[in-house]
C-alpha cells in the first residue's frame, strides 16, 4: 500500500492516457520523448570509442571472433580453438582461472581478450558473452566494456553486459543514450528506470516501477528498491529488508546509492570497482584496489595512487602499506643510503606479507634496476634482486652484490638468463625440482600426456593451452607433478617467456601469494 501511494504523490497532477499494453509498450513510447532537461552523471566519457566502434561494420563477422588483442600481439595462432566445440571451450576457461600466479593470470586474461577464428560449432556469440562474463567475474571492467563496444550494442545480451559494467563505474550515459535510441535493446523494468531517472524523467520512472510490478514483470522487493531510489526521503524511516544473496550489480548499486548497509561477507570482485574513485575515503579506496590487484584486474599503479595520496590514521594493515610506500618514495629522493636502505627493506617485507610482492617490484622495477647500489643498499642486494627477477628487468649494477642468494634466487636468475637448464635437479626441493624438470625437458608423468602432446601436433592450441592453465592453477598449492607438466606444455606451445615468468614467481613469491 505505501508504496502506491508513495508513486501517487510523485506523481500529483500528472495526466495518463488510457493504460498501456504493457509496461514496456508504455516506455518504448516514454523513452523516445527526451524531458526537457538533462541530469548528467558524473565519471568519464567513452564518446572516443563510441565513434570508432560506431563507424565498423561487424556484419559479416562471427561475434565470437571479436577481440581487443590482434593474433600477432598474443602469440596464439589465429586458429586457437581448432578442433573444440564450445561447450567444451567453455568448460575448460572456467577450469583454468583465473588463479593463484600473476603471471598465469596475465596469459589467461590474453586468451579472453585475443581475436581468433570462431569455434567449429559457433554458435555467434555464445563464447564472446563468456569471455565478457569472466572478465566482469575478475573485476576487469575496463576491458569487458571494451569488448562489448567492440562487438556493438546491437544485441540486448550484449548491452546487458555494457550497462551493467558501466553502471558499476558510474557512467550509464552511453547505454542509457543506446537504449532512448533502439529500445528494443532492453526490457528490464530496473534498467529502464535507471535511464529514466538518469535522463530526469522521474515521473516517468515510477508510472514504469508502477506497471511493471502491476504485470508481474518486476519482483516486488525490486519495485520496493526501485521506488526507495526515486524518492529516498519519503522513505527514510522505512526498515532495510537486508542485501539479498546473491546480489545483481543493479540492486548492488541502488543500495550503494542509498548508503544502505553492505553484506558482511567480502564483495564480488567487480564491485569493487565502485570503491576506486576520490569520493571513496582512502582506507576503502585501498583495501579495494588490493584485492582487484591481487586479482590481475586492475595495474599496480592504480593501488600506488591510492596509497600516495592516504594519510594514515592509524598504524599497520594497509594504512601501515600507505605509510612504508610514502616513506620508501622519500628516502629515493633524499641521497641518503642508509634511510633508502631501510625504507626498501621495509616495504618489501609489507608486501611480501600482503601477498602484493608482485605489485611492489611491478611499481618499482624500473626505479630499482637505474639506481645506483650504494654501501647500505648493496647489503639488501639479495632483496632487490629478487624484484627486479619478478618485474623482468635487467640485474645490472645490483648483480653479485651482498651476501649469497638463496637457492631459488639463484635458479630464477638462471631461468630470467635464458640459459639452458640441463642435468638433474640439485635444489631437493619439490618446487624447483618440478621446475627443473620441465625446462631439462624431462617428460611428466601423467598417463594421457602421449594424446596433449599429439593434439599440440595437430594444431591443438587453446586445448592444450587451458589444460596447462588448470595444472597451474593453484601455485605453490599445486601438485609439484602438475607444475612440471603446466610448464612442461607452455614450452611445448612456444610460450617461453609466460613459462619463465611463472617459474620465476612460483621461485620468488612466498608461498601465501601463490
Amino acid at each position: 500500500m505505501w508504496r502506491g501511494f508513495a508513486i501517487a504523490i510523485m506523481l500529483a497532477g500528472v495526466a495518463r492516457a488510457e493504460p498501456p499494453r504493457s509496461a514496456i509498450d508504455w516506455l518504448s513510447e516514454a523513452i523516445l520523448q527526451p524531458p526537457n532537461f538533462v541530469i548528467t552523471p558524473p565519471g568519464r566519457s567513452s564518446h572516443a570509442l563510441d565513434a570508432v566502434i560506431v563507424n565498423k561494420s561487424l556484419d559479416q563477422v562471427s561475434l565470437d571472433a571479436v577481440g581487443l588483442l590482434a593474433v600477432e600481439d598474443t602469440g596464439f595462432p589465429r586458429a586457437l580453438w581448432k578442433g573444440m566445440q564450445t561447450p567444451q571451450i567453455l568448460a575448460r576457461l572456467k577450469q583454468a582461472g583465473p588463479g593463484a600466479l600473476p603471471a598465469a593470470n596475465s596469459l589467461y586474461r590474453r586468451i579472453l581478450l585475443a581475436q581468433s577464428d570462431p569455434p567449429e560449432d559457433s554458435p555467434d556469440g555464445e563464447l564472446l558473452l563468456a569471455r565478457i562474463d569472466l572478465l566482469i567475474a575478475m573485476g576487469a571492467l575496463d576491458e569487458a566494456e571494451t569488448l562489448t563496444l567492440l562487438a556493438g550494442s546491437g544485441r540486448p545480451d550484449i548491452f546487458k553486459r555494457w550497462f551493467a559494467v558501466t553502471l558499476l563505474d558510474g557512467r550509464t550515459n552511453a547505454p542509457c543514450e543506446a537504449l532512448h535510441a533502439k529500445p528494443f535493446l532492453s526490457d528490464d523494468i530496473a534498467t529502464r528506470t535507471i535511464c529514466l531517472a538518469r535522463a530526469g524523467d522521474w515521473n516517468a520512472a515510477a508510472i514504469t516501477v508502477s506497471l511493471g510490478e502491476s504485470l508481474g514483470q518486476i519482483a516486488v522487493e525490486d519495485a520496493d528498491l526501485l521506488v526507495r531510489f526515486l524518492d529516498p526521503e519519503m522513505f527514510a524511516g522505512l526498515e532495510d529488508p537486508g542485501p539479498p544473496d546473491p546480489m545483481d550489480e543493479i540492486t548492488f548499486v541502488l543500495r550503494e546509492s542509498l548508503a544502505l548497509p553492505r553484506p558482511e561477507s567480502p564483495l564480488p570482485l567487480p564491485y569493487l570497482n565502485a570503491d576506486m574513485n576520490l569520493r571513496t575515503p582512502a582506507r576503502q579506496r585501498i583495501l579495494a584496489a588490493e584485492r582487484l590487484v591481487r586479482a590481475s584486474a586492475v595495474p599496480a599503479p592504480l593501488l600506488f595512487a591510492a596509497y600516495r595520496g592516504a594519510r594514515a590514521a592509524s598504524s599497520g594493515g594497509a594504512w601501515g602499506r600507505a605509510e612504508v610506500t610514502q616513506a620508501l618514495d622519500q628516502a629515493l629522493v633524499s641521497e641518503d643510503d642508509e634511510r633508502l636502505a631501510r625504507a626498501l627493506d621495509a616495504a618489501i617485507s609489507a608486501f611480501a606479507e600482503a601477498d602484493l610482492l608482485f605489485a611492489f617490484a611491478d611499481e618499482y622495477g624500473d626505479i630499482l634496476a637505474h639506481f645506483p647500489p650504494g654501501p647500505e643498499t648493496g647489503q639488501i642486494a639479495p632483496r632487490i634482486r629478487q624484484i627486479l627477477l619478478l618485474t623482468g628487468r635487467p640485474l645490472a649494477a645490483w648483480a653479485g652484490l651482498g651476501p649469497d642468494d638463496t637457492p631459488n634466487t639463484r635458479f630464477a636468475t638462471l631461468l630470467a638468463s635464458k640459459a639452458p637448464v640441463e642435468g638433474i635437479s640439485p635444489y631437493q626441493q619439490p618446487i624447483p625440482d618440478a621446475i627443473h624438470a620441465a625446462f631439462s625437458n624431462m617428460t611428466p608423468p601423467q598417463s594421457d600426456l602421449p594424446q596433449m602432446l599429439k593434439q599440440i601436433d595437430n594444431g591443438q592450441f587453446g586445448e592444450i593451452l587451458l589444460q596447462a592453465l588448470a595444472m597451474l592453477k593453484d601455485g605453490h598449492a599445486a601438485d609439484p607433478r602438475d607444475i612440471h607438466a603446466g610448464i612442461y606444455l607452455l614450452l611445448k606451445l612456444g610460450l617461453e617467456d609466460a613459462a619463465r615468468k611463472i617459474a620465476i614467481e612460483l621461485l620468488l613469491l612466498p608461498p601465501d601469494a601463490a
